[in-house]
This record gives structure tokens, sequence and C-alpha cells, in this order.
């Protein structure tokens, strides 16, 4: 018996005109295996590009987790310096701030010292370089501005100084400010105990009448102890305190006529008889040169005078003494 016969498929290639002709027979089978096995190969290039993809692609990623691990610690790092930057600057902003401060108490501390050394230079303008110390008889000096403004140029040479120490430089301010403290303090007092002491002339005029001291009594002409002196001077003639102090008694006298009574520091007292007017009443403090009254002739007078007695520990004395340091 005879097998059937297989079928086939035939390719004829036509190269050209000029060319052969040439003829290929391919069985059924090879015709429906070929497609087949271009899909597998296909699939199988794929698959191959997958998988080669894939280990590529991880790969890139264990590469790219390797970079951020390094770009991490690289950040971290530099937040550590920056974070040490930003630390130091701050510290760097709080010493500014410290020395900026200082600066401005600097600034008033030299305003206050400044304050201080022109009230002492008004001070010497007013009263002059020396004040009279009644303790010992003696001047007491008063550094004058000029040597205080001279006191101070170390400190503004040392305030330009690039390297100057704030607290060093405190320090010095605050010993010139109570040295000059109390310098005018010394001043003032020793300023007040003048001021108390009765050496301002009690009128303008200084022509005297008469003298402390035995006398002739103009009413009796016998002898008699003045405890005073008398003063010329018109009727209506201003009447000043000798001194700093407190009114202590005023009123009428028919022998001494209108009188104030004035008490002073180391229990002296002045007293002030025959005004033709009271203007200070019991009680008032009254300022050396200040206005007290008008000179008279009330009481037992001959004529428009003051007189004027000085006394301590309620004994008078000579008022000579004491006018003169004033004239």
């Amino acid at each position: 018996m005879k097998r059937a016969r297989k079928q086939a498929w035939s390719f004829v290639v036509m190269r050209g005109a000029d060319k052969t002709v040439k003829q290929f027979s391919v069985s059924k089978r090879s015709v429906v295996a070929a497609p087949l096995a271009a899909a597998i190969a296909v699939t199988g290039t794929i698959a191959g590009l997958q998988v080669k993809a894939a280990y590529e692609l991880k790969q890139l990623e264990e590469q790219l987790a390797s970079q951020s691990a390094q770009f991490t610690q690289t950040i971290t790092g530099m937040d550590e310096v920056i974070s040490g930057k930003d630390e130091a600057i701050v510290t760097l902003q709080q010493e500014l701030l410290q020395l900026s401060r200082q600066a401005q108490d600097m600034k008033d501390k030299m305003r206050e010292l400044s304050e201080l050394e022109n009230k002492l230079k008004l001070f010497i303008e007013k009263y002059g370089g020396s004040v009279i110390d009644t303790t010992s008889g003696s001047a007491a000096n008063i550094p004058d501005g000029m040597s205080m403004s001279m006191s101070m140029m170390p400190v503004a040479a040392l305030a330009q100084h690039t390297s100057i120490d704030f607290q060093s430089l405190s320090d010095m301010v605050d010993s010139m400010e109570q040295s000059m403290e109390q310098t005018l303090k010394k001043a003032q007092n020793r300023r007040m105990t003048v001021d108390a002491y009765p050496s301002f002339w009690p009128t303008r005029s200084r022509k005297l009448t008469s003298g402390f001291g035995y006398r002739k009594d103009p009413f009796t002409g016998r002898a008699a102890f003045h405890a005073g002196i008398d003063i010329d001077g018109e009727t209506g003639d201003a009447v000043f305190s000798a001194a700093d102090g407190t009114v202590s008694d005023t009123g009428y006298d028919s022998r001494l006529g209108n009188y104030v009574i004035i008490d002073h520091l180391g229990e002296l007292q002045t007293a002030y008889y025959h005004l033709k007017r009271i203007d200070a009443r019991s009680g008032d403090v009254v300022v050396r040169g200040e206005k007290i009254g008008q000179l008279g002739s009330t009481g037992r007078s001959t004529g428009s005078h003051l007189h004027f007695e000085i006394m301590q520990r309620s004994e008078p004395v000579n008022p000579l003494k004491y006018l003169a340091r004033n004239s």
C-alpha cells in the first residue's frame, strides 16, 4: 500500500530579471512550526531581556541606596557643622549683646560722671576753689574742673583701645564717681558750715555808729555794756540774715523794738533789733543773705539803725570777729 504523499509548500525566489529563479519546498509542518519557533524565540529573548533588566535594575537600586546612605551621612555631617556654626553664631550674638550692654552701662556711667563733674564745676564757680573749715580755721582746697577733666583722660584713652576691659573700666569709673561724690559732699558740707557761719553783713551799709563793749549810754550818759554793734542806714533798708538758720523768735519789745532772733549751727544766735518791719516768722528756715525785715528806729532808739548781735551759748560776742571774715 502506498503511503500518502505529504503536502508541501513551494517558495519561489526571484532575484531579478536576469537572475535564475530558485524554488524551495517546505513541508506544511515546517510552515506551521516556524512561526511558533519564532514566537518562542521572541518570547525567550524578551524573557532574557526582562531578567537582564531586572538584574540591572537591582544593581541600580543598590547603587542608589549606597549613594543615598552616603548622601544622608554627608547631610548629617553638614547638619552637625551647621548646627555647630549656629551655636557659635548664637554665642557670638550673646557676647555682642553683653558687650553692647556693657558699653551702654559705660555710657551711662560716663554721663553720670560728667553730670557730677558739672555739679562740682558749678559749685566751684559759685563758691570758689576753697571753703573755710570752721573746725580748724583752715581752707580746704577743692579740685577744680580742669583737674577732674584731666583725671578722666586715662579713661577716654582706655576706652579707645581695642582690647578694652569693660569690667576694669567700670570699676575705675565707679571709683572715680565715688571719689567725686565724696569730694562734692565734703565741699557741700563745708559750704553748709560756712553758710551757717554768721559772716554775712546784715545790711548793705557798713557804717558803724557804735561798737561792741562798754560805751556811754546815749540816754543816761553813764557807762554801759553794749552787747552788739549799731549799723547806720536809711529807714526801710533791707535787713538780711547773716547765715543759714531757723528763726527762733520774733516780736516787739519796748526797749528792743521789732526784733528777729535766728539760731545757727554751733550754738550760735544772731539778733536784729529796732526793725521797722518784720518779714520772717518763728519756725522759718532762712538762708544766708535772705531778707528778714526792714531797718528802722523802733523801741529805745535815737535814730534809724540796726542793732546787730551775735551770741554763742547765750553769751554775746563781738560780731566784727565774724563779719570781718566777709569783708
